[in-house]
């Protein structure tokens, strides 16, 4: 399956295991946890989403309702591919990161980083989506990722692996996810994908696009082939993290 618009709209969401608002998911019922991933559905249908890019994205996990947030998602959007990446998992918990996408995705990877204790592994998942660009059909990397939120260091030796992975490939990427750090500061791992790899950021040095609370900490980042055509971060609360919504396109015509 391919997608044939001349536009491909692409979001990311730090889904929060379902908690919404609340300060933690074990602290509302499994019925909430449900209405909270309803409500995050319904926001991506409203935004005409293809493919959205989460983190912590639970599957059965103990302590956010034992049952699959992913496959909840895929029940209330016609987002109905699905890839993940559980990169932690104890008896307590099973989450990671994942893409849902409404074209068929093929060549899923998952990437899991070291250990950073006492937080949480992270890492991100890729897979390949098929896109239309006049008589051809062109394949483009998509990515969701999601780095430390504790130290700058952890987030400085996993941003080594995403690098890596992005000279690797042999087809344009578009990377999303939750890198918990701005822009602005000179040693921002931002910023350093950016220079290292060439991708470009939307209007990255903008203070309009704050994504959890005052601070832009989700981004969405496109290989040179690719060019924004709108970029906004939705106000709607289905999560401590807002939507962060981009329509793309080719950047030339054939």
């Amino acid at each position: 399956m391919v997608h044939d618009a001349r536009s491909l709209l692409v979001a990311t969401l730090n889904i929060a295991h379902g908690r919404g608002r609340s300060l933690n998911q074990m602290l509302i019922g499994t019925g909430q946890i449900r209405r909270n991933l309803d409500a995050a559905g319904r926001l991506l249908v409203s935004q005409g989403v293809n493919v959205v890019a989460l983190q912590e994205l639970d599957v059965d996990s103990l302590w956010a309702g034992s049952f699959d947030h992913a496959a909840r998602l895929m029940d209330s959007t016609e987002l109905h591919c699905a890839v993940l990446g559980l990169h932690a998992q104890t008896w307590l918990y099973r989450f990671g990161t994942g893409l849902l996408s409404d074209v068929q995705l093929s060549d899923p990877r998952v990437t899991s980083f070291e250990p950073t204790p006492p937080t949480t592994t992270k890492g991100f998942v890729s897979a390949t989506l098929n896109w239309r660009h006049g008589n051809e059909i062109r394949p483009v990397r998509v990515v969701s990722v999601h780095l430390d939120f504790s130290r700058k260091g952890a987030r400085r030796r996993q941003l080594a692996d995403i690098i890596e992975a992005i000279k690797r490939s042999p087809i344009p990427i578009i990377l999303m996810g939750d890198f918990n750090e701005q822009w602005r500061p000179d040693d921002s791992v931002v910023r350093r994908l950016a220079e290292e790899t060439g991708m470009i950021a939307y209007q990255p040095q903008s203070d309009q696009l704050a994504s959890y609370k005052t601070s832009r900490l989700d981004w969405i980042l496109i290989s040179r082939e690719l060019e924004f055509v709108t970029y906004r971060t939705l106000q709607d609360e289905v999560s401590d993290h807002r939507l962060v919504v981009a329509e793309l396109r080719w950047s030339r015509e054939p």
